[in-house]
């Protein structure tokens, strides 16, 4: 597999949710671009998204030219995840990294959820996939403006009983490289998300296309 390598020496995989485990590239595209029609901006293409997404959502929004005048950041993040949750049925976790839970499951690695989405939502998408059994922690954020999750990193941390050199990241963009420099923690990025491979290998030299696989 490949992330052997990565994992064979570390006792706590900590994972991102969206774009990592989760395949909801389009379907988070198409929401976006729900808002933006709303707001008479030009459509997104998946390659555009790849390239131009970032956190904080309020940057990646200002970026884009999004109109706050009728309504608030606050709204349209709460428009943007109501709209998510209403289709999160059409996102499936990613198979190859189904099995790697299970893989580290079976090594008996603990693993754990560090993720951007509010907490009340991730805990019901986790439920909805039935992935809870692998997962002894499952940290979201406390509201829905997809800003930061390095303080929440760092409970995370604290938490777990692991140490930084026993704890491993797994997350598809570069605020998870980020977090993981914050929390002092080795750090695997994916290209299989929410930015593309080429914005990825600038900053990090561990970076798996695990769909071309």
């Amino acid at each position: 597999m490949a992330f052997t390598k990565h994992f064979e020496n570390k006792k706590h995989i900590i994972w991102d949710w969206n774009g990592t485990i989760l395949n909801d590239l389009e379907h988070t595209v198409a929401t976006l671009n729900h808002t933006l029609k709303d707001q008479n901006i030009a459509a997104l293409s998946l390659d555009d998204y790849k390239r131009q997404f970032g956190f904080p959502v309020k940057d990646f929004y200002d970026e884009l030219g999004v109109d706050y005048t009728q309504r608030s950041f606050s709204e349209l993040c709460d428009d943007f995840v109501s709209f998510w949750m209403k289709g999160a049925s059409s996102c499936k976790p990613f198979p190859f990294i189904f099995e790697q839970l299970k893989l580290n499951q079976s090594d008996q690695k603990t693993q754990s959820i560090l993720s951007a989405t509010d907490q009340e939502n991730l805990d019901i998408l986790i439920d909805q996939f039935e992935l809870r059994h692998f997962f002894t922690n499952v940290y979201g954020i406390a509201d829905k403006f997809a800003a930061s999750k390095i303080d929440r990193g760092r409970e995370l941390i604290a938490a777990s009983g692991f140490s930084k050199e026993d704890s491993v990241l797994v997350g598809d963009t570069l605020h998870d490289l980020e977090v993981g420099e914050e929390l002092g923690i080795d750090v695997v990025l994916v290209s299989h998300g929410h930015q593309c491979v080429t914005r990825l290998k600038a900053k990090h030299p561990h970076v798996l296309s695990l769909d071309l696989l």
